[in-house]
């Protein structure tokens, strides 16, 4: 019996399977009313599989199809749903908090970057064996090959996605190295977790606010390092994206431990510090920003490790090799 797919993730299909026995679709995103999009869902869960790429909404739209016709064939796969700590402080957000709990029941797979699964188990109860982990890609793989890089000298921070910001302007305020901090502009960020005050910040300390084009990656690749301290309130892989591309670029990189870091970075490829530490992550910068040796071994670890990682075709086959072990496990 040959399995069918639907996805929003492009690349899936052209994944090559022994045997060519896969067939997969496109699931797109179904504007209008609450019934338009629940049979948009229902057709998707006549395939084997539906695979949500990073899209809550499609997502929450597929669980309550799943829920109002549970015979339905499909079985749902959330890939890279990113979920924020829950704040049930009102009746509203606890009612909220308990509807997605409800329809996360209707998900057959979490397909995860990272391993560190207990704050997703913990505050939206999903169980532990119903994740997967697949090593993350390097976004926009072939330009960040071809980018040349420099040493400018200054320590670059960036990103949205509960960027710890406070934390390394108090690390930074009293260590007169340069910092560029590139980030989007506060409303943006601030629907990812991220605050980034700007008030009083000491002369070497600037702030690019981008636009998300890839001229991102120029900023990365004329720093002498990266630091990437992220929230301590963080329960999935945030900053794992900026991590990969600056290995990839060959800088060393100084990241809070968490999900996208713990049992998930290898031994030497990053410098790790705990989170919201603002001595711990002085201390890091300035050790590895002073001493060329140490920070090329870091830089030369971390390369090696987001290199051998590839692009969207490699996290699309370890998609797809766990969907395969999963129906072949299912159908036997």
């Amino acid at each position: 019996m040959t399995p069918t797919i639907a996805t929003n993730l492009n690349g899936l299909a052209n994944v090559p399977v022994a045997g060519d026995n896969v067939r997969v679709e496109g699931f797109t995103r179904v504007s209008g009313g609450v019934t338009a999009r629940l049979r948009a869902c229902w057709r998707a869960l006549d395939c084997d599989y539906v695979v949500v790429n990073c899209s809550p909404g499609d997502l929450f739209d597929l669980c309550l199809a799943k829920l109002l016709k549970p015979f339905s064939h499909g079985r749902i796969i959330s890939l890279d749903t990113v979920l924020p700590v829950p704040h049930a402080t009102t009746a509203p957000d606890a009612a909220k908090l308990w509807a997605k709990r409800v329809l996360f029941r209707q998900v057959h797979l979490f397909i995860e970057y990272f391993r560190q699964t207990e704050g997703y188990e913990r505050h939206y109860g999903i169980p532990h064996g119903r994740f997967r982990y697949v090593p993350f890609k390097i976004n926009r793989y072939e330009r960040v090959v071809q980018t040349a890089t420099r040493d400018d000298g200054y320590i670059f921070c960036g990103g949205n996605t509960r960027r710890d910001f406070a934390t390394l302007i108090a690390a930074m305020r009293d260590l007169p190295l340069p910092v560029r901090i590139v980030t989007m502009n506060d409303d943006v960020i601030a629907g990812h977790g991220s605050v980034l005050d700007e008030r009083s910040l000491p002369p070497h300390i600037a702030v690019v606010r981008h636009d998300g084009s890839d001229s991102f990656l120029d900023h990365i690749a004329g720093a002498r390092l990266v630091a990437l301290p992220i929230r301590r309130e963080n329960i999935s892989a945030s900053g794992i994206g900026v991590y990969l591309a600056s290995m990839a670029l060959g800088k060393c990189v100084v990241i809070s431990e968490g999900p996208a870091v713990n049992g998930v970075v290898p031994p030497g490829a990053a410098v790790i510090v705990p989170p919201e530490d603002p001595a711990a992550l002085r201390e890091a910068i300035r050790r590895v920003y002073d001493d060329p040796s140490a920070r090329q071994a870091v830089a030369e670890a971390g390369r090696a490790y987001a290199l051998s990682l590839g692009g969207e075709g490699q996290l699309c086959a370890s998609v797809m090799s766990v969907l395969v072990s999963d129906w072949t496990g299912v159908s036997r």
